[in-house]
């Protein structure tokens, strides 16, 4: 992804602001339902409270630059209660 925004900055997009990205099951969004794939579990923890700040980091980004995929904004929701609900 890093080269792509070098190259193609309108592609690179596309590819944030995908299905892949953000379309439920199977989406890199969808990650944060993981299972603990055997970690610590405060690291576990930890790591899947950072993975959702920066999905919502880029979720508002991708908002601001308008025409967003449909579902950032019901992901930046969830990933913003389940944040909130471990304080």
């Amino acid at each position: 992804m890093i080269e792509l925004g070098g190259r193609d900055e309108a592609r690179f997009y596309r590819e944030l602001n995908s299905k892949r990205m953000w379309g439920g099951a199977g989406s890199i969004a969808n990650q944060a339902l993981a299972d603990n794939p055997g970690m610590d579990e405060q690291a576990w923890q930890a790591e899947i409270r950072e993975f959702r700040e920066l999905m919502i980091e880029l979720g508002s980004h991708l908002q601001a630059r308008g025409k967003a995929y449909p579902d950032i904004s019901s992901w930046m929701l969830a990933f913003n209660n389940w944040n909130q609900s471990e304080l």
